[in-house]
């Protein structure tokens, strides 16, 4: 699985795409992509309290049924909110939770189950990349040196990495949005 980092990147990277559509405050706006790029790995918490923080992780909250289950909550929250069509919302917050799967799923795995349960729950089946393109983060399998484990220069290695890629990638799309708004004469606060 990318770091946080990583995953933070990718949710910038869909910031770009669509600036100011959840918040109109845009670094509050940004902070919430972020936020929901990383959200399925909160299925570390528990585990964490429990003093074994993988003991969930790549679990069901790694999911299309995840994925599916946290845009209709999304989707209630903004029609609650009477916002404007709150499928849209629900649209993007399914694209930015699942980007998080899709990046776990081209990630090295050496801990099992090998993958994710990409399409919980019409399979129970793990699925990886037979080709990874990111490094694992090593990481400890008890909560009193789990923090301290991420510091190591095989976690560093696989962070620049990321950075390489994945904020490549965020610096694509934030061109091309400076692009779109040169072109249509918009400026960006």
């Amino acid at each position: 699985m990318p770091s946080p980092i990583g995953h933070a990147l990718a949710g910038a990277a869909f910031f770009e795409a669509r600036p100011g559509f959840f918040f109109r405050v845009k670094w509050l706006d940004a902070l919430f992509y972020a936020f929901l790029a990383n959200l399925p790995d909160a299925d570390f918490l528990p585990g964490l309290i429990q003093g074994y923080p993988n003991r969930y992780h790549h679990g069901i909250f790694h999911s299309l049924g995840a994925a599916v289950a946290v845009a209709a909550v999304s989707g209630l929250v903004f029609l609650w909110l009477k916002k404007k069509r709150p499928w849209k919302a629900s649209l993007f917050v399914f694209l930015v939770f699942y980007s998080h799967l899709l990046l776990d799923f081209f990630t090295w795995d050496f801990a099992p189950p090998y993958g994710l349960p990409l399409f919980w729950p019409f399979s129970a089946k793990y699925f990886i990349a037979a080709h990874p393109v990111f490094i694992n983060i090593n990481r400890s399998a008890r909560s009193a040196n789990f923090f301290s484990s991420l510091f190591s220069s095989h976690n560093l290695d696989a962070v620049l990495r990321e950075l390489a890629l994945l904020g490549g990638l965020a610096i694509l799309a934030a061109t091309a949005r400076w692009l779109l708004d040169k072109k249509s004469g918009r400026r960006r606060a």
